[in-house]
């Protein structure tokens, strides 16, 4: 029953004192907003206590407040919406992966007829995730409901969380999810996508293998609400794709090592403060690059140009030499540098890469920039150091070049051929691209979403794209002071960059002859060497050994402890491991088995939750553990082998 006395004055300030310091305690972000925020809406209350939130005479849970939450509380129970995952298929998975789930499959239906049902039944889940924050009254249901480890908060505003802080006790809330070795999180935003986005990677991050039987509640009806919805349902797959694989992480591995073994690799260092006043073009491979090839190679030699990807190609046969060339991928690069080089020289331009890039196109370039992407196994053997990592370089080419003319200090950005989508699906990329040429590996780009043209009219891009036109906004959104933008492209309209057509850029002519190698030159010695006695430092043969074994003994004893039917908690363990240890080291181990762990822990989740049968329960969680200690005793002597190879070729 719901306390209807009306609260007094001095108990709402103290409820509110005391939410605000659960809030810096537990979110100072939040908090932060909190502290600093003036409603446009006020808090009133019914004769009977009844709160409600009050915007020129409109009440918002229309004077009902108590009904509503008892009415949902008890919704939750009976009318459940759950996020679930698609059957695990081989295919989806890596290798190592698949042998697990075929096995475990195999093993627990043909030889001991377990059954299993198509849907979760019990009410428990890792994750909750409630549409609309309110005055929060219907939070503890849902919590109490799932008795999930993290509750995921979703508003487009803080309006109506501001006001709960009088009448909602959100530090036993906190306290609550604290207690489960869980959390609350929050989402405040006001796009669908954006949302999603965020949503997708919080749960991935917090612990992918528990996205499957995520339960959904909303508490109030919202278009914001229904286009996450609709995302989640459409995007089943998409929520866990790109979790890396074994062998993706060993052949970076492999690829570093090689590309910084040498003793003279310049290591990117972020280099915020400089003040260029020369502009920069950032030159992307979209369609729209074709028509402004012209203008670009009558003007490169009064800006620096910076290429990302597969625009080298178009840029090089129009007779333009940029020079930066960006690269970030760990493979699928050396056929498109053969393909270039067979016509072209390489070596003027400046390679600033990603440390895993293939080894093989290095011996086009005389001077490198190695970076690194901090979600690889790499970054924490080789680094573990954000300075080394280009600013907003996720997650396309595009964004890494944008990212890196920021952060080395240019104020002036113009943006040819960064498309962000197409006119025609056919034409996916600059005509004279190593895209059109025979046997050429496409990127899988469905142009379904409909966006403003930077010139008017409408554009098409797709998901991918559309994200990354998200992440280039965010990245111009952190520099504006100081700095233009103008986006010369044909693509889609950028928010916070001027429209521009290149024919109406004029710019300043450069005198000085030498202007742009001593500016490569003065670039690439900014960033440090890592010399060889630096490198075995991280590269301790024995060390990396001992890791690996200490890192799989630790999996192994989550593994033997693991009640897999009846209690998720041993997922927290797991994602502590592969995301939290304590040494870089330790951490960019763990990233190696990351990817292939996770997947297969999903599969295990999947089907320890649909057990037709109770009593199957044992027999079923003995095969899960037998079979995860098979997969790991494989990881672990494939990544001891991957290691004494390395060793070897030193």
């Amino acid at each position: 029953m719901l306390d209807t006395t009306p609260p007094s004055d001095q108990e709402r300030a103290e409820l509110k004192s005391k939410n605000l310091e659960a809030f810096k305690k537990y979110n100072s972000h939040i908090g932060s907003l909190l502290e600093n925020h003036r409603p446009g809406t006020k808090l009133v209350f019914d004769e009977t206590g009844q709160p409600d939130v009050e915007f020129e005479g409109q009440k918002f849970y229309d004077g009902r407040y108590f009904e509503v939450i008892e009415e949902q509380a008890k919704g939750y129970e009976n009318n459940r919406t759950r996020f679930n995952i698609s059957i695990p298929q081989p295919h989806e998975i890596d290798s190592y992966g698949a042998t697990f789930l075929h096995d475990v499959i195999s093993r627990a239906t043909v030889d001991n007829g377990i059954e299993f049902i198509r849907y979760r039944i019990k009410p428990e889940a890792f994750f909750a995730v409630v549409f609309g924050i309110g005055l929060g009254g219907h939070l503890n249901a849902a919590a109490e409901i799932t008795k999930c480890k993290h509750l995921m908060l979703i508003d487009p505003n803080i309006e109506t969380l501001y006001h709960s802080l009088e009448v909602f006790d959100w530090e036993e809330l906190f306290d609550l999810l604290h207690e489960r070795r869980g959390s609350v999180e929050f989402i405040i935003a006001n796009d669908p996508y954006a949302v999603f986005e965020t949503l997708k990677f919080k749960l991935r991050v917090l612990n992918a293998p528990g996205i499957d039987g995520t339960q959904l509640f909303e508490h109030y009806n919202n278009t914001v609400f229904v286009g996450v919805k609709k995302s989640i349902a459409e995007k089943n797959r998409l929520m866990l794709a790109g979790l890396g694989f074994f062998l993706d992480e060993k052949t970076m591995i492999k690829n570093t090592h090689a590309n910084l073994s040498s003793g003279g690799a310049h290591i990117y260092h972020q280099n915020e403060g400089d003040n260029i006043q020369t502009p920069c073009f950032i030159v992307g491979c979209g369609p729209s690059l074709d028509n402004d090839l012209p203008y670009i190679k009558k003007n490169a030699a009064n800006a620096i140009v910076i290429s990302s990807g597969s625009a080298l190609g178009p840029l090089l046969n129009a007779g333009i030499t940029p020079d930066f060339q960006i690269e970030v991928e760990n493979d699928g690069i050396l056929p498109i540098m053969e393909h270039v080089a067979q016509d072209h020289e390489l070596s003027d331009i400046c390679l600033v890469t990603s440390s895993t890039v293939e080894a093989g196109i290095v011996k086009y370039f005389d001077r490198i920039i190695y970076h690194f992407r901090p979600a690889l196994s790499p970054y924490g053997i080789f680094s573990d150091d954000p300075k080394n990592t280009i600013p907003f370089h996720d997650p396309s080419v595009v964004n890494s070049s944008f990212g890196f003319a920021q952060d080395i200090g240019f104020k002036e950005f113009y943006l040819f051929g960064c498309d962000m989508g197409t006119r025609d699906a056919n034409m996916h990329h600059a005509k004279n691209s190593y895209h059109f040429t025979e046997g050429a590996h496409l990127p899988d780009n469905d142009f379904c979403i409909p966006l403003p043209a930077n010139f008017g009219g409408q554009t098409m891009t797709s998901q991918g794209l559309f994200w990354v036109k998200e992440c280039l906004e965010n990245a111009i959104v952190s520099k504006p002071v100081g700095r233009s933008y103008y986006n010369c492209t044909d693509g889609a309209f950028i928010q916070g960059t001027i429209s521009k057509l290149a024919k109406r850029v004029s710019l300043k002519e450069i005198t000085d002859p030498n202007f742009k190698r001593d500016f490569v030159q003065k670039t690439l010695d900014k960033n440090p060497v890592m010399t060889l006695e630096r490198f075995n430092e991280l590269w301790n043969t024995e060390k990396v050994l001992t890791t690996i074994d200490d890192c799989m003994e630790r999996i192994k004893t989550v593994i033997e402890n693991a009640n897999f039917v009846t209690d998720n908690s041993y997922q927290i363990d797991m994602n502590q491991i592969l995301f939290h240890s304590p040494t870089a080291l330790q951490r960019g181990v763990a990233t190696l088995f990351r990817g292939t762990l996770q997947m297969a822990l999903m599969s295990a989740e999947f089907y320890a939750t649909r057990l037709k049968d109770d009593e199957d329960a044992e027999k079923f969680e003995t095969i899960l553990r037998e079979e995860l200690f098979t997969m790991c005793d494989t990881l672990q002597d494939e990544a001891i082998d991957l290691v004494k190879s390395l060793d070897d070729k030193s």
